[in-house]
């Protein structure tokens, strides 16, 4: 497959060193090959940019590598480019890299067949590409509870005891790294 090129944002973007670094039993390759990790970035569509619209799409393997990163063009007017979290730009999305919704969603389906799938807040990512995958084969990290901060039941309307923490403060808890910071 043909690779494209990053935007603008991951070329300036310098990625943190991982603190912390905690061993962890040897996984074969084998193994290694059933994982793979995905996110999307969003722009909003509509009166507010309320509406979610699929502007990226990233596949890494388990040891971080590129599988599929993919802007992805919208046949809607953009309302809201959400570039303080996404980095994605009106030119990104104009550009000729970028690829049809249905070619992205095929690909992504393509390649998430038969595999463990990794992520944050996925149900968000699904619901933008309009995709499911088996409840058995998805590890959220937004619904894995040592990873959730606790609260009081009392306090909020739907008496949950743990609510997901944002990938910024998870990244910055468990990985050192510190991500999403505004103007960078």
């Amino acid at each position: 497959t043909q690779r494209r090129k990053r935007s603008k944002k991951s070329k300036k973007t310098k990625r943190p060193k991982i603190v912390n670094i905690i061993s962890a039993p040897a996984v074969s390759a084998e193994e290694k090959a059933n994982y793979i990790a995905l996110d999307c970035e969003m722009v909003g569509i509509g009166p507010g940019g309320y509406q979610s619209r699929l502007a990226r799409v990233s596949l890494v393997n388990w040891d971080g590598e590129t599988v599929y990163d993919a802007l992805v063009q919208v046949v809607e007017k953009v309302t809201d480019y959400r570039t303080f979290v996404s980095g994605i730009t009106e030119e990104d999305l104009l550009s000729d890299e970028a690829v049809t919704f249905d070619e992205a969603q095929s690909a992504v389906t393509i390649l998430l067949q038969d595999k463990i799938l990794v992520g944050h807040g996925l149900k968000n990512d699904f619901h933008v590409l309009g995709l499911t995958h088996p409840w058995y084969a998805i590890r959220d990290t937004a619904k894995y509870e040592p990873f959730m901060k606790a609260v009081d039941p009392s306090s909020n309307p739907t008496g949950a005891t743990h609510i997901p923490k944002k990938l910024k403060v998870l990244a910055k808890d468990k990985l050192g790294m510190l991500i999403q910071e505004e103007g960078k």
